[in-house]
Formats: C-alpha cells, structure tokens, sequence
C-alpha cells in the first residue's frame, strides 16, 4: 500500500483512493506503535532474577528440637491424676508425636 501512495504521489494522481490507503497505513502504524509498547510494560514477558531464601541456622533448629524433647519428658514424667480414658489418650498422643 506504501508503494502504491508512493507512485500516485510521484505522478501527481493523489484521489480520495490514495487519501484512504495513507489513513489505513497510519492506523496500522498506531497500532503497531501501542501494541510495542504494551509489550514493553506488560509483566509476562519481564525477568525476574532469582531471590536467595534466607538459610536458618541449622543450631537454633537442633537446640528447639532438644527443648521440645525435653518438655515431652518431662509431661510424660509427671503422673497426672486422670482416668483411664484420659491416660489412653495421652498416651496415644504421645506415639502421634514421635511418628
């Protein structure tokens, strides 16, 4: 279509046909122009650079676990005054746990 205006305008032939192709080519260059941009600030297609995850301290991990252990004990130390219903319980509570 370009090429076409082209020559109408070299040979001096400019009609409402020629005025119409100029229009049809500037609307597809807007186009064009908004759909670049978009692209430009649409988020899909951005990279994103990998987050390190803070690594826990593997000490603090082990020394929770040691006073976790140590409160399990001490409640299975501890004879509560409870029924047998409640004993079975607890005690099915406590095999949960260690699984």
């Amino acid at each position: 279509m370009m090429e076409e205006n082209e020559t109408d305008i070299v040979n001096k032939r400019i009609t409402q046909e020629t005025i119409n192709r100029q229009k049809q080519i500037l609307t597809r260059l807007l186009e064009s122009e908004k759909a670049e941009r978009e692209r430009e600030w649409d988020e899909k297609r951005e990279s994103k650079e990998g987050k390190e995850k803070e690594k826990g301290n593997p000490e603090l991990f082990f020394e929770y676990n040691k006073e976790k252990e140590q409160e399990v004990d001490l409640i299975k130390t501890t004879p509560p005054n409870l029924s047998i219903f409640y004993k079975k319980k607890v005690t099915q509570y406590f095999q949960n746990i260690n699984q």
